[in-house]
């Protein structure tokens, strides 16, 4: 079996909006056509590092200015491996995520990208956060974070 190794940024973005904080969630089509909520996230360039990497995809998934979007921390680095059966020879995955923390500070809604299989977004507030089904403990994570949304 084919092995390959990547690694992505991912931003948990959120505003602040009288005194109320909401988290950004995407909605995406899944590979089995199924919608479910992301956060903005993809590959790292080679010439890239992790933090610039994050703020460009949040940028190029939902058109929000990057003067407009601060990392506010690091938070951690997940690793979790997977097969690729919609690639050739079907490899192994082994991937590296580094999530951050991401304030916008603007009030311009995003603007989702069809072809990349976004339908929508939502601004939900973060005590709502925990109804929403998200990968990888995203909800924990959140919650253990709520002290850094400032």
């Amino acid at each position: 079996m084919t092995k390959k190794y990547e690694k992505s940024s991912w931003g948990i973005v959120y505003r602040k909006t009288n005194s109320k904080i909401e988290i950004l969630l995407l909605k995406w089509k899944n590979s089995k056509q199924q919608e479910e909520y992301v956060i903005p996230k993809w590959h790292i360039e080679d010439w890239e590092i992790a933090k610039e990497s994050a703020i460009r995809e949040i940028n190029e998934e939902t058109w929000l200015n990057q003067e407009d979007l601060e990392v506010i921390k690091f938070i951690t680095k997940i690793n979790y491996t997977f097969k690729a059966w919609y690639l050739e020879n079907t490899p192994l995955i082994d991937k590296d995520v580094y999530l951050f923390l991401v304030k916008y500070k603007w009030t311009d809604n995003p603007t989702v990208q069809t072809e990349e299989r976004f339908v929508w977004y939502n601004w939900i507030p973060i005590d709502e956060i925990k109804n929403i089904d998200l990968r990888f403990d995203l909800n924990w994570i959140i919650t253990k974070n709520k002290t850094y949304f400032i």
